[in-house]
């Protein structure tokens, strides 16, 4: 094991700090309250910015050898929460964590001779199998420091004990809701989401005092984050295209608060005048119109990116290929929004998604005149060459594309054709594997542009035909091997309908017996 350099052992303390709930589960965040220094032989006050300059200091310039923390971990659960100290002493190389609750146990760091020695009372296991891979892999890790913390705008207790609160009085009556509308899309984590972004905003609006006087969500899909904020005390409005099943099952006035009605950018115009606060949550097409929304209305706006698309709406072009296409997609809302006159503010919020970021404008420049705007919109528009009229963001009507559209004769020719790319892949018939990349090229541009328009690509296809291949390891896909009915769940068990793939297609035929195979032989 290659040793680890005394820079690097204090990065891997200085993240673990700040991040002990990356070690437990049960624990939602670390918060610093207390930073002490021992200078001249007595304590004194320091910060927590202090100590993670100390932390990456060049060792002979620190004026300091021992720092002492004070920390809370803000449990996930409802419960109280749980206090902590923290002793850095960079003389002994050494970082010692104790907590005032049986439930966590206390443990050591030290550098010796280039590689961690950890101790504890009685958690070995810990040890060695979550704490060490952890400390490794952040004393090699590149810190970025422009990435934006999670939380970093809101007050992290307030906003965890809320959060629990909202799941406390919302969650089972709204899983509840879910089973009645029989709703496909998974519900923890569409209700978990929402809870949180509903207690984000509401601490959000009582710390910079810009509660509102009514919302509007627009592109609301099923109301659920407008029913929540309007069972709190705020009021607020919800504007889809679609009626979606779950909001006939809320109560009366968050149902008079969901409407039914085409948010078209320049022919849009708000039913309540009182609304200040404009909310876009992953509101798909309607994301880059939202700052231009809320500027021409000189409110303020809530916006979490998802998917990317132009002011046009067609799909979103890349500007630079260096970043993420995410990244570069929130580069350009922002952009956006600055153009509309906004003083950004930005967060990274802890929810069930990996479209995360979050883009507040709250503060609009005086001297942006809406006529820089409407310039600016108009502008980026020419570039695609569409006209107001032309602005055509979703149909009434969504359409199917999940592989039920196209002819079956198209998707078997598909299937069997990637089939035998794996299949000729490895000698051993059961173990051929391509990258995804490798199968796209090998496809027509007729056969991936028809797949690709109706359900979603090549990667849904393979997915909905799950019985024959697998999603391996790095980007791979390969044949799955059948599995006995023995050996499935239970609830994976079905009657047959099916002729068994394997058994038509196969060079060695089926590996199971009729009586094994989930298919018809």
């Amino acid at each position: 094991m290659a040793a680890v350099e005394e820079a690097q052992f204090w990065q891997a303390i200085g993240i673990l700090i700040k991040n002990y709930h990356a070690l437990n589960k049960k624990i939602f965040e670390v918060v610093i309250t207390q930073v002490k220094k021992q200078q001249d032989g007595r304590l004194c006050e320091s910060s927590a910015e202090e100590l993670s300059m100390s932390l990456k200091e060049d060792p002979n310039k620190r004026t300091c050898t021992v720092f002492t923390i004070g920390f809370k971990l803000l449990p996930k659960k409802l419960g109280d929460n749980i206090l902590g100290t923290g002793i850095v002493d960079f003389e002994k190389c050494f970082y010692e964590c104790q907590f005032a609750s049986d439930s966590i146990e206390d443990f050591s760091v030290r550098l010796i001779e280039g590689q961690f020695q950890l101790e504890s009372k009685s958690n070995p296991n810990w040890l060695e199998f979550v704490l060490r891979p952890k400390l490794l892999s952040w004393s090699q890790s590149r810190q970025d420091e422009s990435k934006v913390k999670s939380l970093g705008l809101v007050n992290v207790e307030r906003y965890n004990d809320l959060y629990k609160e909202l799941k406390q009085r919302h969650s089972q009556r709204l899983l509840e809701h879910w089973k009645t509308a029989k709703e496909s899309t998974d519900p923890l984590k569409f209700i978990y989401e929402d809870l949180a972004i509903a207690a984000y905003l509401i601490v959000l609006w009582s710390q910079t005092q810009s509660e509102p006087k009514a919302f509007a969500d627009l592109g609301c899909g099923n109301g659920l984050l407008v029913h929540v904020l309007n069972a709190e005390g705020y009021k607020g409005y919800g504007y889809d295209i679609r009626k979606r099943k779950l909001w006939s099952l809320y109560p009366p006035e968050t149902q008079k608060s969901l409407i039914e009605k085409a948010v078209e950018p320049n022919n849009f115009r708000l039913d309540f005048p009182d609304v200040d606060w404009l909310i876009g949550n992953h509101s798909d097409e309607l994301s880059p119109w939202l700052p231009v929304l809320a500027g021409r209305l000189n409110i303020n706006f809530f916006l979490l990116p998802c998917c990317p698309y132009e002011l046009s709406g067609a799909k979103f072009r890349r500007r630079n290929t260096k970043i993420s296409a995410y990244q570069d997609f929130f580069l350009y809302v922002t952009q956006v929004s600055h153009e509309c006159g906004y003083e950004i503010l930005q967060d990274r919020l802890k929810i069930p998604s990996t479209k995360r970021l979050a883009l507040l404008g709250i503060k609009r420049k005086a001297s942006k005149a809406i006529g820089d705007l409407e310039y600016f919109v108009q502008e980026e528009l020419r570039k695609y060459k569409t006209r107001d009229a032309e602005i055509k963001l979703r149909e009434k009507e969504e359409g199917v594309r999940n592989c039920t559209q196209v002819d079956k004769s198209i998707i078997d020719a598909l299937v069997l054709k990637i089939f035998k790319l794996i299949l000729d892949s490895n000698e051993d018939k059961w173990l051929g594997r391509l990258p995804m990349r490798q199968i796209a090229q090998a496809l027509t541009k007729e056969e991936l542009s028809g797949i690709k328009s109706e359900c979603g690509g090549i990667k849904t296809l393979m997915r909905n035909k799950h019985e024959v291949f697998e999603f391996c390891a790095g980007d791979l896909i390969g044949i799955r091997t059948p599995k006995p009915t023995a050996a499935l769940p239970q609830s994976h068990l079905t009657i047959k309908k099916r002729s068994c793939f394997f058994k038509l297609h196969h060079p060695l035929g089926c590996p199971l017996e009729d009586t094994e195979c989930s298919f018809i032989h």
